[in-house]
């Protein structure tokens, strides 16, 4: 009786390691995760600002230049306006001068969102590059935890190459573990079936000592 029961508190034991290192195996993959894909979106953006920036660049000198355009244009509207003797004249130079003035709004407010949007980027950049730090060295930090996987070579990129192949470790070591604690339920189930002399499956071995006691009493 004795032994059956030091067997089924030796099984609850190991279920309780288990069940521990399943969740700091867990615990590491959601830090691993989080950090490959804030890590994998700082890559990306890093990598398509200059080319953004380089289009803004272009998209301002056009606006820029349609700005001016647009200045010289109501001005021109205006000399015409001063000039006109006619009524029909002034109502055509009122309507040229509306349209220039309508012109230079929309190149003003062209020019105006073109630098918002280089300011926003150049500002996510920042964050991104800062953020990027943070990443390395965090992966330095978890390097440690996951065993069979060497530690991360400088930078962004060696982080997020490590947390690739510390990703595919865990899975592997997750898997495992969930096997172990499969085997050590199967095990509960026949502990209890031979004392009960009877088929029984259980879904975990917590609480397997007091049920096989109570059993070994009543019998």
């Amino acid at each position: 009786m004795e032994t059956l029961l030091s067997f089924a508190e030796e099984l609850e034991r190991r279920d309780a390691d288990v069940a521990q290192a399943l969740l700091e195996v867990e615990r590491l993959q959601r830090q691993v995760e989080e950090m490959r894909v804030y890590g994998t979106a700082a890559v990306t953006l890093l990598a398509s600002l200059p080319s953004a920036l380089r289009e803004l660049d272009v998209d301002e000198r056009a606006a820029v230049a349609e700005e001016l355009e647009a200045d010289a244009a109501a001005r021109d509207a205006e000399a015409a306006l001063q000039r006109a003797r006619k009524e029909d004249e002034r109502l055509a130079a009122e309507g040229s001068l509306q349209r220039a003035h309508d012109r230079a709004h929309s190149a003003e407010r062209w020019v105006a969102q073109i630098r918002d949007e280089r300011a926003r980027l150049e500002a996510e950049g920042e964050a991104r590059r800062a953020e990027s730090m943070v990443l390395t060295a965090r992966a330095g930090e978890l390097a440690p935890l996951v065993r069979d996987v060497p530690p991360p070579s400088p930078g962004l990129e060696g982080a997020l190459a490590w947390a690739s192949r510390a990703r595919g470790e865990l899975l592997l070591e997750r898997s495992a573990l969930a096997t172990e604690r499969d085997t050590l339920v199967r095990e509960a189930s026949e502990l209890l079936a031979s004392v009960l002399g009877e088929a029984l499956t259980t879904t975990g071995v917590a609480g397997v000592r007091a049920r096989l006691e109570r059993a070994l009493h009543e019998a």
